[in-house]
């Protein structure tokens, strides 16, 4: 077999478990003096956290200002705001502190207050520099991996349009990962993010850029998912499954920031952008029809998926492929997650604008099974 060249980068210090929010201020202390501290509008501070955060910050002599404006699916203009924050108020470290929005948008703080401008701006990639201030993440939900990617995901309103700022330069430097923050996520929300982390996963694995590393990573994270999700929608306060989601999640980001993901992700980035749908749902119900999309080229390469789901290999990699795609929607079934767009309101009528949107996307490149116009509208339309 052909040795196959590959790169691997990952410059994230990760501390992970139980009680390591504790140490924030230790870590932000060697970063900076002054922290803007990146967060939601209601549940981080509802929680109480968000003013432990804050204590554990000043108790270690890190000035911080608050700035909690983060919605869902951030925007342009949160990002920006945040960054005029940040530059008046002199701050030389960025934390993010809740979902993959809140660190996100830490992320393209970190990018605008140190280079001027829109976030807009540096939308692409090879658009930052070395002069993004120093990332800290502590996600509080098992999903959108975002402490261990190299991405922050924006939404344009004024286009209508979901895209990425990518760059080495707003890998955070830190990221606490703690599964106590995650222990008060509701059941919904659970299952939103942890099928965002499975289809991270299961996309990185089909990815054209897929090595050797991220395969590892995107397995292990499969596995973990298979054996805790359903448990941790079930019953939040499990910390084993709450852990193993947080680590599922992590790897699982750390896979896609080397191989990337493919069409799932290609068409809910559009998906959402246009019609504001929750992320995580959108590519989850994606997600079983995206790898049979792609049987004709991977069967293989899926089959050997069958022992992350805990299933007998048959030696038939065809059979074994769809046992794949059937122990994804049994999942899906215990978790009464939605198995059509039509559930988030994705109609037939928005489907060409959809395509229109979605194919100059790179995750549509990384796919396997190359789509064109056609066959993108024929598989959005056979899901609604």
């Amino acid at each position: 077999m052909k040795v196959q060249n590959f790169k691997y980068y990952m410059p994230v210090k990760i501390f992970f478990g139980e009680g390591r929010l504790e140490e924030l201020g230790t870590l932000t202390k060697g970063l900076g003096e002054k922290a803007l501290l990146v967060t939601g509008r209601k549940s981080m501070r509802k929680l109480g956290i968000t003013d432990k955060v804050m204590k554990l910050l000043q108790e270690s002599f890190v000035k911080v200002v608050l700035y909690d404006e983060v919605t869902p699916n951030p925007t342009v203009e949160v990002v920006n705001e945040g960054a005029k924050i940040a530059v008046k108020e002199g701050c030389d470290v960025i934390i993010g502190l809740g979902g993959g929005s809140a660190l996100d948008s830490a992320k393209g703080i970190a990018v605008v207050a140190s280079h001027g401008g829109s976030a807009w701006d540096y939308i692409g990639e090879g658009k930052v520099t070395e002069k993004t201030l120093p990332i800290v993440a502590i996600p509080t939900t098992a999903g959108t991996g975002s402490e261990t990617t190299l991405v922050s995901v924006l939404t344009n309103k004024k286009n209508l349009r979901k895209d990425a700022i990518s760059s080495p330069y707003i890998f955070p430097r830190v990221a606490i990962v703690d599964p106590n923050l995650m222990k008060s996520m509701p059941s919904e929300l659970t299952a939103d993010t942890g099928f965002d982390a499975l289809a991270h996963a299961v996309e990185a694995y089909l990815s054209i850029n897929a090595n050797p590393f991220s395969d590892i990573l995107a397995m292990k994270s499969i596995s973990l998912i298979n054996d805790s999700l359903v448990e941790a929608t079930k019953n939040g306060e499990d910390l084993e499954a709450r852990g193993n989601m947080a680590l599922a999640s992590s790897l699982a980001g750390m896979a896609i920031a080397q191989a990337g993901v493919v069409a799932g992700h290609g068409f809910g980035m559009s998906i959402g952008g246009i019609l504001d749908t929750p992320h995580g749902r959108t590519v989850g119900i994606l997600l079983p029809s995206v790898i049979s999309y792609n049987l004709p080229e991977v069967s293989e390469r899926i089959s050997q998926l069958a022992s992350c789901f805990n299933l007998p290999a048959t030696g038939d990699s065809m059979n074994d492929a769809w046992k794949v795609i059937e122990a994804i929607k049994k999942m899906m079934k215990e978790m009464n997650f939605p198995t059509r767009l039509r559930d988030i309101g994705v109609g037939r009528k928005d489907i060409p604008k959809i395509v229109e949107d979605c194919m100059d996307r790179p995750d549509i490149a990384n796919n396997p099974k190359k789509i064109d116009y056609k066959e993108a509208q024929k598989f959005l339309e056979s899901i609604v």
